[in-house]
């Protein structure tokens, strides 16, 4: 892939790519990832965790992380989004079951749950189209992430499938990069 393709080009790039993905290999990865990520000293430590609900199909996959981190004891966060503006709100006893669909087809809470003030965060899984050795991501094109990342100073973990791995992301100015970015094959990029 070339690396002068603007983001609206490799995000859609990125669509098919992984829309092709078999549902055992998703599976695969997905769940290599998870082991990586709960190895880590940094979610080890964790005690309030943001964790995105992934889409139904073409990303990993984080319900196998989700219920990790509630059997631990810990806190487990999920993104909720309106218009321009995406809250964490803390997942209750049911789950995931207990929550409707938005339009993007992603789980999520409903309205009148109380969204928690990022600061009490000490971890953020981050998803992402595409990513690079060099920290860059390239996410969903809404800028939820970027500007939510701004707004606290919690470990960031930004986690992708081997298919999402690409030499060089687009960068612009408001692009946050993450502490970590972990593929299937291991850490992909740490901030020193």
């Amino acid at each position: 892939m070339t690396t002068s393709l603007t983001k609206a080009q490799l995000r859609r790039h990125m669509q098919h790519t992984l829309s092709l993905l078999p549902p055992a290999q998703l599976l695969t990865e997905s769940t290599a990832v998870i082991h990586l990520v709960t190895s880590l000293p940094a979610y080890q430590r964790a005690q309030h965790l943001s964790i995105y609900i992934n889409t139904p199909t073409s990303e990993l996959q984080t319900t196998q992380l989700i219920r990790h981190a509630l059997k631990e004891g810990k806190r487990v966060y999920v993104p909720r989004c309106d218009g321009q503006i995406m809250q964490m709100v803390e997942l209750k006893d049911g789950g995931l079951e207990t929550m409707a669909r938005n339009k993007w087809g992603i789980l999520e809470p409903g309205k009148e749950e109380r969204a928690v003030d990022p600061s009490v965060l000490d971890f953020v899984l981050v998803p992402g189209v595409a990513f690079d050795s060099h920290g860059n991501r390239c996410g969903h094109g809404k800028g939820y992430y970027d500007r939510y990342l701004q707004q606290t100073q919690a470990f960031t973990c930004a986690v992708c499938l081997n298919d999402q791995v690409i030499e060089a992301v687009p960068v612009e100015a408001h692009d946050q990069k993450p502490n970590m970015i972990i593929s299937p094959n291991g850490i992909l990029f740490e901030k020193q």
